[in-house]
């Protein structure tokens, strides 16, 4: 007997690839064509994949204090930021947990020294001092990683001619 329950789960008309229950089991096309949605990791998530593991892991209080360890979800924005930020010029950030679970990604390169505050999915505050001129910037950041993708754009940039104007 092939019964079929006379309910549908919530929302199910809402789902474009959703298809009646007289439907076979697959919803691939008579053409059988397959569209994989890969999800490709740059070669800093590659490199930082144990760190994350171990910045989840911390035991209570790993700072001698009351720290705890860094949240699953703080963790795993971190690492599809630094999935959008990556480029081959630059090696891959250093991961600091922070006390409250959050964590911070680190550069400290080419007189830029540039901090990234990761306090929860699109909850951000970015850093920036530049050592050769003197000056400082902060943004908070909610949905629009522009100018920090700039300011990691702008690290991989030697910055010779600056030091040597600068008398350095």
């Amino acid at each position: 007997m092939n019964a079929q329950p006379d309910f549908t789960t919530a929302f199910q008309d809402e789902i474009p690839n959703y298809r009646a229950v007289t439907d076979g089991i697959s919803s691939l096309s008579a053409r059988g064509a397959r569209v994989r949605v890969t999800h490709p990791r740059s070669a800093w998530v590659n490199e930082l994949e144990e760190r994350f593991d171990v910045l989840t892991s911390l035991r209570r209080g790993w700072d001698g204090y009351a720290g705890v360890p860094v949240s699953f979800t703080c963790a795993q924005f971190a690492a599809n930021l630094i999935e959008r930020l990556y480029t081959r010029a630059l090696p891959a950030p250093q991961l600091v947990p922070m006390a409250n679970g959050t964590m911070r990604l680190e550069w400290h390169m080419n007189e830029f020294d540039v901090e990234v505050d990761v306090l929860g999915p699109y909850d951000v505050v970015a850093y920036r001092a530049d050592l050769l001129n003197d000056s400082e910037d902060e943004i908070e950041i909610q949905t629009d990683f522009t100018e920090l993708s700039e300011w990691i754009a702008a690290l991989a940039t030697e910055r010779v001619e600056l030091q040597e104007q600068a008398g350095g």
